[in-house]
């Protein structure tokens, strides 16, 4: 009997790897077509331009261009896939949002902000000049609140709250406020913490750095967690997608230590030829890029087993270097951006005059073509039934009995005589679905409906090529997909798949 877990991956399927607009499915027997969000390059002049977008790989193809110029960019907050709203920072410090959808380009504040974060592209926090925390929402004046303490790093919540981490009498700080309302809902001092960090990933844990440890306060009920301690100060962290993984660059040694999250502990050290100034953690969490305090360069260290595979030369920006959705390292090289492979580093392309642009990466499908019907308004027809009778022929007599309607339709007949109901679609066995062609293939594991089960089914894979965790809402609540990739190629995908020795699905697109 199948485990219950995979039992749930299988009713999740459809939803993990269907994109909105794309068709349910391709005509044949057996065949079920399965497309993902389409991995959407934008690009921004750097000095403020028309933002432009591309369906990674192929550069050279434009599908949509902004009616409107957006600011020179600095880095992108949120991206909300519903509305198709990009939350941005401008090189001044001011919010923005662009619309994908509209074409439009809208500020957010006139003032600069500090701190700025967004969980959804909608709700944009962000600390004034007075380091009030405020709130920026498409209507109405901003909501804000002074807190008794220094805030430095804002977490905003799906829920619609936010935690405000600092510093109060000399130890850290976290509040928790539910706008619109200003009163705080909860707070929690964090003894021999000294500063709040932003190592990006999943939003339940805020984390601090203090002399040597690295300190975590779960979001749920702002309980800290046990200090974890280090091999030196912290310089620089940075987090796994799911937040299994901590990557932390230590000052003064050319070191990162890993921190496991479930055992608050470092599980391994990764030497590096010197001190590291900066880390970024790969979207998908398949690479880390490591800065080294010297030189324009970019170590890449494999997720799964901590290997330094090189480097690869690249200034440092807040867009790039970055790793884009097929594993491929986007570099900044001069006046272009070279583009490496993500396992041998080899240079595999160049785009001329790239570097000019601004670069980021969304994964969507509004951008699809859409069918002629969908937009097609409704018609019904006209049966003839009493409210369809022109006013001026309707009896005037309100004696005279009610003519009785025969434009119904006649009852449904017996179950015997009914017409034969449509055939079932057929649903395809694991691993057997067909898929129409495409960039890339994913391979999924499972769906589980805890962190804890999916890590476990990660280490029981045998897999070649390392799965990872991916959290994912449906339906109202959080699952944890168990995946891999993605593949150039769906014989690779199916290989690597087979070799795990577990049950598999493959869809088309991105995880």
């Amino acid at each position: 009997m199948r485990p219950p877990v995979l039992l749930l991956a299988a009713s999740l399927l459809a939803a993990c790897g269907r994109g909105d607009r794309g068709p349910a499915s391709e005509p044949g027997a057996g065949t079920v077509a399965s497309r993902g969000p389409d991995p959407v390059l934008l690009r921004v002049p750097r000095g403020g331009g028309r933002v432009t977008a591309a369906i990674y790989p192929r550069l050279d193809s434009v599908v949509w261009r902004s009616g409107e110029a957006a600011p020179a960019l600095a880095r992108v907050l949120a991206f909300d896939g519903e509305s198709g709203v990009l939350a941005v920072v401008d090189t001044a410090g001011r919010p923005a949002r662009i619309d994908l959808r509209l074409g439009s380009v809208a500020s957010a504040a006139r003032a600069p902000y500090t701190a700025l974060a967004s969980a959804d592209g909608a709700a944009i926090f962000g600390l004034a000049a007075d380091g009030s925390v405020a709130r920026l929402t498409t209507t109405g004046d901003p909501w804000t609140r002074k807190l008794p303490g220094e805030v430095q790093e804002l977490f905003p919540q799906r829920d619609g709250s936010v935690l405000a981490a600092g510093t109060r009498g000399g130890a850290g700080y976290v509040w928790r406020l539910r706008p619109p309302t200003t009163r705080v809902s909860d707070s929690a001092s964090v003894p021999g913490a000294s500063r709040a960090l932003r190592p990006g990933g999943a939003a339940d844990r805020v984390y601090f750095g203090g002399a040597d440890v690295l300190v975590g306060v779960r979001a749920r009920d702002l309980q800290p967690l046990r200090a974890v301690p280090l091999g030196g100060p912290l310089r620089a962290v940075a987090a796994t997608p799911s937040g299994d993984r901590i990557f932390v660059a230590l000052a003064g040694r050319g070191a990162v230590e890993v921190v496991d999250r479930f055992r608050d502990a470092v599980a391994a050290t990764i030497e590096l030829p010197s001190e590291v100034h900066e880390l970024r953690v790969d979207p998908l969490g398949r690479y880390v890029l490591a800065r080294p305090a010297r030189g324009d360069s970019a170590w890449v260290i494999a997720v799964g087993d901590g290997r330094v595979l090189g480097a690869v030369a690249t200034a440092w920006r807040g867009d790039l270097p970055l790793v884009l959705p097929d594993g491929a390292i986007a570099a900044a090289t001069g006046d272009d951006v070279t583009l490496h492979d993500g396992a041998t580093l080899r240079a595999r392309s160049t785009v001329a005059g790239g570097a000019a642009d601004f670069w980021h990466v969304v994964l969507w499908n509004g951008f699809r073509p859409r069918a002629e019907g969908l937009d097609a308004p409704v018609t019904f027809e006209n049966r003839g039934g009493r409210d369809s009778v022109p006013a001026d022929t309707v009896p005037t007599d309100s004696a005279a009995p009610a003519p009785i309607d025969t434009a119904f339709p006649e009852p449904t007949p017996p179950p015997d005589t009914a017409a034969p109901r449509p055939p079932r679609p057929t649903v395809p066995s694991p691993g057997e679905v067909a898929l129409h062609a495409g960039d890339s293939y994913t391979v999924q594991f499972a769906a589980a409906p805890s962190e804890g089960e999916a890590r476990r089914l990660v280490r029981r894979s045998r897999a070649p090529r390392a799965p990872r965790v991916v959290p994912a809402t449906r339906a109202g609540r959080t699952v944890y997909r168990v995946v891999t990739g993605p593949f150039a190629a769906r014989a690779e995908a199916e290989r690597v798949a087979r070799a795990s020795g577990m049950d598999f699905w493959i869809y088309e697109g991105m995880p």
